[in-house]
This record gives structure tokens, C-alpha cells and sequence, in this order.
């Protein structure tokens, strides 16, 4: 009888994990206060719930928000008799969150000063009655308002995190399918890190277990969304293979946009990106592409197709690579990866010269990676 039950425990477990899994993505239940206007110069009174509109808008957008109406904010404000005010304590931030039913509210205040422009917003979380994390954002000159909150909301959103699970990787594929997908704010190019759990950390003395160990093994940007899973491709790896099924993701912060004003005729838009990635110029990507390294090559390769998808340097200097690498016999997985990438360049630069070339290298390339990844691109040049 003790067998007959152990048996069917497990069973039951077994059936049980699958739900777990598959269950429905809890989205962080926000408020959002207006915002407390302070200085003079503002087109209308009514700025601080416009300003507050504007976060509303920027958090929904992100798909991970559950934010609460305005109209049933306002009901309970009036019915507890207080103010639209961003600026409130963490008690009285507690007591409205517990009426609102919200995890976390955000508050803050709008500066102007001549021709400063100045956000300054607070995380409230409401179980501790806790500031989490305050965040500011200014302006050197008079720029329009609704970009600094662009701005504040990229920085408000990285407190927030997506945190999932490997789901599925096919052996032979640089792919891998994570447990969050578009019920859960997961979009096209967002980079999750990859990583497993090591040992657990706990109090010498009391012992407590304070944090447990996080060992990164890699990183994968999304390609394609689906409701509930997405799948990634894999960009970084500690060694072949070891992403697996199991380990855990989560969403790297999304990167601050730098606006004009920061830097006036220093950074522009166009540059941006380059100083965010730490490659500066198509010479630092061309060095990369034409490394001895297959990891470096594969490295300038990604660059390439993030930041300068149609530069002919550097498409020019992909193809000579690729012609030169695709035939080469060896095991070297790493090789094949780079040529890959190589394939990748072409095929997403949209220019059909290149095409081919490409079904060349997907009928006579000596590794079926490179073959595989070269139709791939081919097709896309179609």
C-alpha cells in the first residue's frame, strides 16, 4: 500500500509541474499619482495629471502593467479625503495602496525653472511602506516635457524586471523558447540574461538564508512572441550548449534613449546606440568581423546587424568572410556560429546582390549549420 501511494504522489506531481508552469503571467498592479507641479511657466494647472497620463500611457505600452483607472483613483482619493498630490508620505502611500489593491505606486514632482525642466519620481512599494527607488530626470534647455517622461519611464520600467524559465532549446539550434510571452509585456529584440542557480547563501551565525547564488550562462534576444512563450535567439553563451532547459531568464534593463539636449552637438540620435553597445565606430566593427577569433568575428557580426544593418563596408567585408570560412573543414563549433552570423548580415540587409551568393553557400557549405542559416537568409532575400 505504501508503494501504491509513493507511486501515485509522484504521479500527481508530475501532472502538477506542467500547470505551474503554464500558468497565467501576473502583471505588477501600479497607481500613478499626479505629479506635483513646483515653479512657474507650465502651459495649464491641469500639467501634474497630464504628466501622469503621459506614465500611464508609457507603462501600458510595456504590456507588463495592470495600472489602475484614473476614475476609480479619483473615487477613492475623494472618499478618503485626499489629494491628487504626487507628493504623499509612505503611510499614507500604504493605506491608498491597500484600498487600490496595488503592489507599488508611483509619485513625484514636476521642477521649471527658466528653461529647466526637471522630473523627480518615487518607486513606493506598499507592503513596506518603503521607498524603493527614486529616479530624476532634467533638461538643460526648454525641450518639451513629454520627452522627459519618455525618459523617466524607461528608467521607472527597469525596477521591473521579466523573470521566467528555459522552456525548450533544440540541440542543433541557436534557439531557445522562454515561459513569457505576450501576456506578459515580452516584445521583438528585448535581451534577456540567461543563468542557473548555484549554492545557497546563508547567515554565518543565524543561519538564514540570505540570497542564493546566480551563475550567468549566456544571453538571448527575442525574435518572435507568442501569448504565452517567446522564442530567443541565443547571442552569448559560456560554452556550447550550455543554455539548457530549466535555467532561468530575466529582461535586461531596457536602454536609456539619449536625447538631444543631454549633450548638445556631442551625442546625436544616430550615435546613440553606438555608445550604448561600446563600439564607436564601423572601423572597431570592421577589426571584429576580420579577427582571427570565431567569437569575435560572430561579435562583430551581431554588431552589425543591431547598428548598421546596410553599410556597405562592412556588408562587403561579411561577404569576404564568408567566402573565405564557409568551405573550411573543421569541428569547430564556434566556425560554423561566426559563418553563420556572416549569412545573417547578408540575408537582413534586404539587398538582393547578395542572394547568391547565399544559395551557393546553403548547397556547398561544409558544415550543415552554415547551410542551414545560408537558405535561411536566402529565403529572406526572396
Amino acid at each position: 500500500m505504501k508503494k501504491i501511494l509513493g507511486i501515485l504522489l509522484v504521479l500527481a506531481c508530475m501532472v502538477a509541474l506542467p500547470e505551474a508552469l503554464l500558468a497565467d503571467y501576473q502583471k505588477t498592479k501600479i497607481a500613478v499619482l499626479d505629479f506635483e507641479l513646483k515653479g512657474a511657466g507650465f502651459e495649464t494647472e491641469d500639467m501634474g495629471a497630464i504628466v501622469a497620463e503621459w506614465f500611464i500611457t508609457a507603462l501600458v505600452k510595456e504590456g507588463r502593467f495592470d495600472v489602475i483607472e484614473r476614475s476609480l483613483l479619483n473615487k477613492i482619493l475623494e472618499e478618503q479625503k485626499l489629494g491628487m498630490s504626487g507628493v504623499i508620505d509612505e503611510n499614507t502611500a500604504t493605506q491608498l495602496g491597500k484600498l487600490l489593491g496595488v503592489k507599488v505606486i508611483i509619485s513625484g514632482s514636476v521642477l521649471r525653472v527658466q528653461h529647466i525642466l526637471e522630473i523627480n519620481a518615487r518607486i513606493i512599494d506598499i507592503e513596506t511602506a518603503s521607498i524603493i527607488a527614486a529616479e530624476n530626470v532634467r533638461s538643460a534647455t526648454a525641450d518639451r516635457l513629454q520627452d522627459l517622461v519618455v525618459q523617466m519611464s524607461v528608467k521607472i520600467i527597469k525596477h521591473f524586471p521579466l523573470e521566467g524559465y528555459v522552456v525548450s532549446r533544440e540541440p542543433a539550434e541557436n534557439m531557445i523558447s522562454i515561459d513569457l510571452g505576450k501576456y506578459a509585456g515580452v516584445k521583438p529584440g528585448m535581451e534577456f540574461i540567461v543563468f542557473k542557480e548555484g549554492k545557497v547563501i546563508k547567515h554565518p551565525k543565524t543561519g538564514e538564508v540570505l540570497d542564493v547564488q546566480r551563475i550567468h550562462v549566456g544571453k538571448a534576444v527575442i525574435v518572435k512572441v507568442r501569448d504565452k512563450i517567446a522564442e530567443a535567439e541565443i547571442m552569448e553563451e559560456n560554452s556550447p550548449g550550455a543554455i539548457r532547459f530549466g535555467h532561468q531568464v530575466k529582461s535586461v534593463a531596457p536602454l536609456m534613449p539619449v536625447a538631444k539636449y543631454t549633450h548638445p552637438g556631442k551625442i546625436s540620435k544616430r550615435e546613440a546606440p553606438r555608445r550604448r553597445s561600446g563600439v564607436k565606430t564601423v572601423q572597431e566593427i570592421m577589426e571584429l568581423l576580420r579577427s582571427p577569433s570565431p567569437a569575435l568575428k560572430e561579435k562583430g557580426a551581431k554588431y552589425t546587424v543591431k547598428l548598421y544593418p546596410k553599410n556597405p563596408e562592412l556588408l562587403q567585408v561579411a561577404k569576404e568572410e564568408l567566402l573565405n570560412g564557409y568551405k573550411e573543414k573543421t569541428r569547430d563549433r564556434r566556425h560554423a556560429s561566426a559563418m553563420a552570423w556572416m549569412c545573417n548580415v547578408l540575408g537582413r540587409s534586404g539587398q538582393v546582390q547578395y542572394k547568391d551568393m547565399l544559395r551557393e553557400v546553403s548547397k556547398h557549405a561544409e558544415h550543415k549549420y552554415i547551410r542551414k542559416y545560408a537558405n535561411k537568409n536566402y529565403k529572406l532575400l526572396k
